[in-house]
């Protein structure tokens, strides 16, 4: 019975080549795709489980008691062109030093380690933007164990431990952490992942179902002539899941060349922050396995599910009879699975992303059952609301099958569902985590200093005027210099003097600096400086809080009365006009942060902002890309529902061109039957979508979140979608008219 089958299935024909040819293309494409998802996650799995070695903890630094398996460590982040440097300083105090992943030796004093991605930097960049912060002589890359990503800026520089020891933050350690990073949006990216995985797999299994049953009408026939002829149900299974399992088979293998091909231009797509090693992009030896066994019996199993009509009654399919029409119990589910989320939401546990996972899982399942109902009740308005033939051939053909008709656009429905939901999420949370409403103040740097033997607050005055008019040297620089007075003088409203005489000290700024910032307001008359405090929203994490209490002077702020030419600097900010002079003056800055410490690393309030919502703009990235594999797929599923629908009505379509049916109205009858359970789907899966979402807000978005809902980049995403749709429909009219000619009209 196998060789049979086999015979039939590699030598049964024009139709059955193509059937083949078709499935296999199918199952290729899905599951190129679906292992790139896997490999993907894998690589994200492999970045999060590497050791975190730069969140070593140590101890105060004791040189005249220290062991000589220990080192000086002092770990800090730097910027160039809004990318994070990870800057390692380090001081081995002896041979039995710890050494990071990724080194065979800790640099010694003069010399530095870089990552490739930094090397290239360096010998590209001037100097005086970047090279010129790293003292030293490069004696070799750092290895991938120690980065997150081939992009990554990683540099450790080596230096005597006397010189290290005098540097603020400086720690004494023994050993290097090992354990992974822990991170709040782990479990984010994983939820994400896992949602991707899921709203991807189910669309390439329609697809491979869809192309399994290319042919089912003509299918269901032979495969009922051979039960009525004597044939067991075991037997006709054999035959049908032999058919399946070759292209099946041949497809996963295609699907995995796919794959390897595709990798390298994976790795080039930044979808969590740092870019993954093409070598982690893998579903690994066991994922590969996995695909060649499960895809193919997944397939049988499909085609032998789709021939259950013949197996239970051949006669039926002799009689064409018609298939029993939906129930709407097909909202159960839907309900169910949106119960699940809405409980994973409200008991926010750690089991709240798998229930939420589950939940979807439920969602789309219900999505899948209540569409055929859906399309039902809207080809019986069709037919009922209008006239002509062409409604009248789609409102029947709908009515009596509207299974088949939903099948072929049920991945872009999925798309529109699943794609609502994370962009509601990610733009309502981009929202709330904005950059300061002023643009004037994205391009402004900020920075602090710490005190010094001299000072116990800031920069000595000496200092800061030096470094002021090193600054201004720069064209289009404008400097505010905050002062600070641990004893300071304020005019009170009466015109008495009143001196502070405890408290953190103030931030004074000379009015004549303020002018250049007129963003942050502006002093009553005749006041030559004035007294904020300001600190807390300057140098707060969210910006946001920044631009809600603009101005930071008004008329009523309190004037200082003093001279503030001896006072020490303790912030500054610094406009800057163009990114060339942005670096040259973070690489001034890093002389006076290397040598008096800083609490707060150079930083623009653009880019504070941006490292608040780079993991919303990550994974709003990541649901565009992952809506546009799922239209691909779907467009695939489409194209091939559509032509072997067409091909199985070649005798009915035939002999309505043969009874003077014009061709145009054929044209529109397949265009409306496609397009017709679309509309009729996507706007109520747009809304679940969207209804997801605000359960999702509504239980762990702050109260008095507003929703939000996505800007025109998603809706042109949708609407690509919904043409791609109507092209590959319309791309199929040519085989219509084709298999439809009058002179080729001959029937068995």
């Amino acid at each position: 019975m196998f060789s049979l089958s086999l015979r039939l299935a590699l030598k049964g024909g024009r139709e059955a080549l193509v059937r083949l040819i078709l499935t296999a293309a199918a199952v290729a494409l899905g599951v190129g795709i679906l292992l790139l998802v896997v490999g993907d996650f894998h690589a994200y799995q492999a970045i999060s489980d590497r050791p975190y070695w730069e969140g070593t903890q140590g101890a105060p630094v004791s040189l005249i008691t220290s062991p000589s398996n220990s080192e000086l460590w002092n770990f800090s982040e730097d910027y160039f062109n809004g990318q994070t440097i990870e800057r390692l300083d380090v001081a081995a105090l002896g041979p039995g030093a710890p050494i990071i992943p990724g080194l065979a030796n800790m640099p010694g004093p003069g010399q530095y380690y870089a990552s490739p991605a930094l090397a290239a930097l360096l010998n590209t960049v001037p100097a005086d933007e970047l090279g010129d912060r790293f003292v030293g002589l490069e004696i070799g890359l750092i290895g991938n164990q120690a980065l997150p990503g081939p992009d990554a800026l990683v540099i450790v520089i080596g230096h005597t431990p006397q010189e290290l020891a005098d540097w603020p933050n400086t720690t004494q350690v023994s050993s290097i952490n090992a354990s992974p990073q822990p991170s709040s949006s782990a479990n984010v990216y994983r939820f994400f992942f896992a949602l991707g995985a899921i709203a991807l797999l189910i669309p390439i299994l329609i697809l491979i179902e869809t192309a399994t049953r290319l042919g089912a009408a003509r299918r269901e026939e032979r495969y009922a002539a051979m039960r009525l002829i004597g044939a067991t149900p075991r037997q006709v299974g054999v035959i049908a899941s032999t058919d399946t399992i070759v292209g099946a088979l041949l497809g996963a293998i295609l699907g995995i060349g796919i794959f390897f091909l595709l990798r390298p231009a994976v790795s080039g797509i930044n979808i969590t922050g740092d870019l993954f090693f093409a070598k982690d992009i893998t579903p690994t030896a066991w994922g590969f396995l996995a695909t060649l066994i499960v895809v193919p019996i997944a397939s049988a199993a499909v085609s032998i599910l789709s021939l259950r009509r013949v197996q239970e009654s051949p006669l039926d399919v002799k009689r064409k009879v018609t298939p029993p029409a939906p129930k709407a119990w097909g909202f159960l589910p839907l309900l169910l699975g949106m119960l699940l989320f809405v409980l994973s939401v409200i008991f926010n546990s750690s089991y709240g992303p798998a229930l939420a996972g589950i939940g979807l899982i439920v969602v789309i399942i219900g999505l899948i059952t209540t569409g055929p109902w859906l399309t039902m009740q809207a080809a019986r308005l069709l037919g009922k609301f209008t006239r002509g033939a062409v409604s009248l051939l789609v409102s029947r053909r709908l009515a009596d099958d509207p299974q088949t008709a939903f099948r072929s656009v049920s991945g872009l429905v999925l798309a529109v569902l699943v794609g609502t939901a994370v962009a509601v999420i990610a733009s309502t949370v981009l929202a709330g985590s904005s950059t300061p409403q002023d643009s004037a103040l994205n391009n402004v740097l900020r920075v602090g200093f710490t005190g010094t033997s001299t000072t116990s607050v800031g920069l000595p005055s000496s200092t800061g005027a030096q470094l002021i008019s090193s600054l201004r040297g720069y064209p289009g620089v404008k400097v505010l210099p905050l002062y600070a007075d641990t004893a300071f003088t304020v005019q009170s409203s009466t015109g008495q003097s009143q001196t502070q005489p405890s408290g953190p000290p103030p931030d004074i700024i000379n009015y004549q600096d303020l002018m250049e910032f007129p963003v942050l307001g502006t002093s009553a008359p005749g006041v030559n400086f004035v007294v904020v405090d300001s600190t807390g929203l300057l140098f707060n994490v969210n910006p946001v809080y920044l631009s809600r209490n603009l101005p930071l002077v008004t008329k009523d702020s309190p004037a200082y009365v003093g001279n503030t030419s001896s006072l020490p600097i303790a912030y500054m900010l610094i406009q800057v006009d163009n990114s060339v002079t942005m670096e040259k003056v973070r690489t001034l800055l890093s002389r006076y942060t290397t040598q008096f410490g800083t609490n707060l690393s150079p930083q623009t309030f653009g880019e504070v902002g941006q490292a608040r919502i780079s993991l919303i703009d990550q994974v709003e990235k990541a649901v565009f890309i992952g809506i546009a594999l799922i239209i691909i797929v779907a467009g695939c599923s489409l194209a091939v529902a559509v032509s072997g629908s067409l091909i199985e009505r070649k005798r009915p379509f035939t002999l309505l061109r043969l009874s003077g049916t014009p061709t145009s109205v054929l044209y529109r009858v397949v265009l409306l039957e496609s397009v017709l359970p679309l509309i009729a789907v996507v706007f109520f899966s747009g809304a679940i979508g969207s209804g997801l979402a605000a359960a999702f807000i509504k239980g762990l978005a702050p109260a008095g979140t507003d929703l939000v809902f996505p800007g025109q980049a998603y809706y042109l995403t949708v609407g690509a979608g919904f043409i791609i749709a109507v092209v590959v429909i319309l791309l199929s009219m040519p085989l219509l008219g084709r298999i439809t000619k009058p002179e080729n009209a001959k029937f068995e």
